[in-house]
């Protein structure tokens, strides 16, 4: 495969959700009250600074709104004291000027002194927002959120010092943004056009459980324990989330629909070249392209989300009780995304179908919620944990111990990700 098609597509596919899981932090914390410094598209180093949105500061008692790009004293900080005059607008005061004074003159204005709607404002600088920047980045690897306190360090609107409810909910909204944006983009695939072709039973292999179950080549599949079945993919996705019990297919076979219970066997219950059932699956008719309503398409969608979120929690338990062999739970770093995402475009491009490229979104949303949900350091899970820990021991780990654990566990997932990488290039996904 092309090295620049990997790329590109690595890009168009991982870099919106990214940019959509901070832009859910973003917006939670500032509906927080948590001063949002940068809100960065793409990752350092900066190419531009776009503008900046509206600041807020008190001078003295009053409290003044910042307007958007207004450029502030390089040298302005809590605690100085400032001369600014501002004008009324929709209730608020607004910054028209101000300047850093050295030593208090003998004759300064006070707060309350008006003068033709305009506001003559002396004193000290408090609760500084200088507002927050916007910027644009030269690596195209989705965005980041800079907020105020986040590495440990307290003041009023920093993460630090935030409720705990906000800190949770702004902790949440990241993975949250991902899995709405999952269940979007399943929608949109099956409004757009989902392709369905029946799935039929082509063989089924002497003495395994659907021989013993009177299932026979030429059956249809209609549905999988009474979920409906739209490809084969599925039918293989919802027998392999009933391993080690019985699941009930139903088929068509002539003008008789009915039930069959089949055992699903575990990995360690069947030959290395059979499936959990004994049934080689094949397809039968004339493949449809469907294009479903608003109402319908939300609702495959949202259980298309639970079954894939489903497959990932469930996926360490079912390896160690060897429901699922090593070899099929195969992490993917960002080189076997790339490979991947560069075949699903390039099939995308010469068939037209869409459908594969916004399934193969939608899943890679989901990963990133989840993933991001764990609870490890330096991931949104962790940070969640230590607010969980702080709830259940009603006194807060220190702020600066917290930022360490962090720092440990941002570089062992880097080291990680470094393993994976070296996987991802000495034994290929999707081999050349």
């Amino acid at each position: 495969m092309p090295l620049g098609l990997m790329v590109v597509a690595f890009l168009l596919v991982l870099g919106p959700l990214v940019l959509i899981h901070e832009l859910g932090h973003f917006i939670a914390a500032k509906r927080g009250g948590i001063r949002v410094m940068e809100f960065g598209m793409g990752y350092p180093p900066r190419a531009v600074r776009l503008w900046r949105g509206k600041g807020a500061l008190r001078i003295g008692s009053r409290r003044v709104v910042i307007p958007r790009n207004f450029t502030l004293p390089k040298v302005l900080a809590d605690g100085q004291l400032v001369r600014a005059t501002a004008y009324k607008a929709n209730g608020d005061l607004v910054l028209k000027e101000i300047s850093v004074i050295e030593q208090d003159p003998n004759a300064a204005p006070t707060p309350d002194d008006y003068a033709l709607d305009e506001a003559r404002l002396y004193g000290e600088v408090s609760e500084l927002d200088p507002g927050t920047e916007y910027t644009l980045n030269w690596l195209p690897l989705g965005g980041f959120v800079r907020m105020f306190g986040e590495e440990g360090s307290s003041g009023r609107g920093s993460f630090t010092d935030a409720p705990k409810r906000w800190r949770a909910i702004t902790l949440l909204a990241g993975p949250g943004a991902n899995v709405i944006a999952a269940i979007a983009v399943f929608a949109l695939m099956y409004m757009t056009g989902y392709p369905e072709i029946p799935v039929s039973v082509d063989a089924v292999a002497a003495g395994t459980p659907a021989e013993q179950a009177g299932l026979k080549a030429g059956d249809v599949i209609i549905a999988v324990d009474g979920r409906p079945i739209r490809q084969p993919d599925q039918v293989r996705l919802y027998i392999n989330q009933g391993l080690g019990r019985d699941v009930k297919l139903t088929v068509q076979r002539g003008d008789q629909a009915l039930d069959v219970n089949v055992y699903a066997r575990r990995p360690d219950e069947r030959p290395a070249d059979q499936g959990a059932t004994g049934i080689r699956l094949g397809t039968s008719g004339t493949l449809t392209t469907r294009r479903y309503s608003p109402g319908d398409a939300f609702i495959f969608a949202v259980g298309d989300v639970g079954d894939a979120v489903q497959q990932i929690v469930t996926l360490p338990t079912r390896l160690l009780s060897g429901l699922l062999a090593p070899g099929e739970a195969r992490l993917m770093g960002p080189v076997a995304i790339g490979q991947v995402a560069g075949v699903v475009v390039q099939e995308t491009i010469e068939t037209g179908q869409t459908y594969l490229l916004l399934n193969l979104i939608a899943q890679i949303s989901l990963a990133l919620a989840v993933t991001n949900l764990l609870p490890l350091p330096a991931l949104d899970g962790g940070r969640l944990l230590f607010v969980l820990i702080e709830a259940l021991r009603r006194k807060r780990i220190s702020p600066e111990r917290e930022a360490v654990v962090h720092l440990v566990g941002f570089a062992m997932l880097l080291g990680l990700m470094l393993l994976i990488t070296i996987q991802d290039i000495s034994n290929p996904i999707i081999p050349n």
